[in-house]
C-alpha cells in the first residue's frame, strides 16, 4: 500500500517565457513580433493548459488519507523519497529519466498530459488512463517492468546513475582524451567523447549513432558503449570503439583531461572527471520499477 504520492513536473515553457518578460501580457507582445514566435507561445500555452488540467484531475482522484507532495524537477536530487511513495512523472519522457535514478524500488508512473504533441515512449498513461489506474497503483496491484540503470563509480568516490545513458567527455568542443579498457582490450583515445547506453536509452542517442539495430531490452543486465569520432592519430587508437558492458566486464576509463561525466543529457547533473581519475561503469544493482 502506497501512503504518499509524489508528483513531479517541470516548469513549463510558457512559465519560462513569462518569467523572462515579467508578465504574460509582455510575453505575448514580445513573442508576437514574429509569426513563429506567436505560434510558439500559443503552443506553449496549450501545453500548459493540458498539464494544468491533468494535474487537477490527478489531485481530485487521490483518495483521502493519502499524502501528496508536488515537486519541481530541479529539486529531485535533494528530495527525500520514502519507501512507500508512489512517484508520478507528469510531463515529457525526460522527467522519468530525471527521477528514476534517485529511486530505490518505489514504483514510478509516467503520465502524458498532451498525447497529441508528446510521443511519450516512457509515458504509458494518458491522464484518463492514469486516474482509472490510480487505485490499483496505490494498492501495488498494477503490473510493472524493471529498467536497468547505468552506474558510474570513480576512484575519487563520486557516484552517478543514468536511466538512459552516461556521457563521458569534455563540456566544450575540445577533444576528450582518456584510456579506455574493456575486458582484455585497452586503448588511448582522442575522441568526441563516448556514451554508455542502457536498454531504455538504446532507442535514443545510441540509435542515432548506430541505427535501429542498436536497440535492446531495457530489462537486460547490460549496457552498450559507443565512442564518438575516435581519432587514430599518433599515440591514439580507434579500434576499441563499441561493445557491451556487464557487471563482470565493466568499462574502465582513466581521464587524461579536464573532463565531465553526466547522465541522461543533463549537464547540470554531472561529476568532474579530471586527469588521473578512473571511472568504472557497469549496470547498477538496483533497477527502476516502471508501472504500466
Amino acid at each position: 500500500m502506497r501512503t504518499r504520492i509524489v508528483i513531479l513536473r517541470r516548469q513549463s515553457q510558457a512559465e519560462t517565457i513569462v518569467r523572462r518578460y515579467g508578465t504574460e501580457g509582455q510575453a505575448l507582445f514580445a513573442m508576437s513580433r514574429s509569426p513563429e514566435g506567436a505560434r510558439a507561445f500559443s503552443r506553449a500555452k496549450l501545453y500548459e493548459s493540458a498539464e494544468a488540467r491533468g494535474l487537477r484531475l490527478i489531485r481530485e482522484a487521490i483518495p483521502d488519507g493519502v499524502k501528496t507532495v508536488e515537486i519541481d524537477r530541479s529539486l529531485v536530487a535533494q528530495f527525500l523519497f520514502e519507501p512507500f511513495d508512489l512517484v508520478v512523472a507528469l510531463g515529457q519522457d525526460g522527467l522519468v529519466a530525471n527521477v528514476g535514478k534517485y529511486l530505490d524500488g518505489q514504483p514510478l508512473a509516467g503520465v502524458n498530459p498532451d498525447p497529441a504533441n508528446i510521443e511519450g515512449a516512457l509515458l504509458p498513461f494518458n491522464i484518463e488512463a492514469f486516474v482509472k489506474a490510480l487505485p490499483d497503483a496505490i494498492g501495488d496491484a498494477r503490473p510493472a517492468r524493471e529498467a536497468t540503470l547505468a552506474e558510474v563509480a570513480t576512484s575519487d568516490r563520486q557516484t552517478l546513475y543514468g536511466l538512459n545513458e552516461i556521457f563521458v567527455g569534455v563540456p566544450t568542443h575540445q577533444s576528450a582524451r582518456y584510456r579506455i579498457a574493456s575486458g582484455k582490450k585497452a586503448e588511448e583515445h582522442s575522441s568526441s567523447g563516448l556514451i554508455v547506453a542502457t536498454g531504455t536509452g538504446s532507442s535514443g542517442w545510441l540509435k542515432s549513432l548506430k541505427g535501429e539495430a542498436a536497440a535492446f531490452d531495457p530489462s537486460e543486465d547490460r549496457l552498450r558503449f559507443v565512442v564518438r569520432e575516435a581519432w587514430p592519430g599518433r599515440g591514439f587508437g580507434a579500434a576499441l570503439t563499441e561493445g557491451d558492458v556487464t557487471a563482470k566486464h565493466p568499462l574502465v576509463i582513466e581521464s587524461r583531461m579536464e573532463g565531465v561525466i553526466f547522465a541522461d543529457g543533463i549537464e547540470a547533473d554531472a561529476i568532474r572527471f579530471d586527469a588521473g581519475v578512473i571511472a568504472t561503469i557497469r549496470p547498477a544493482a538496483r533497477k527502476v520499477r516502471l508501472i504500466r
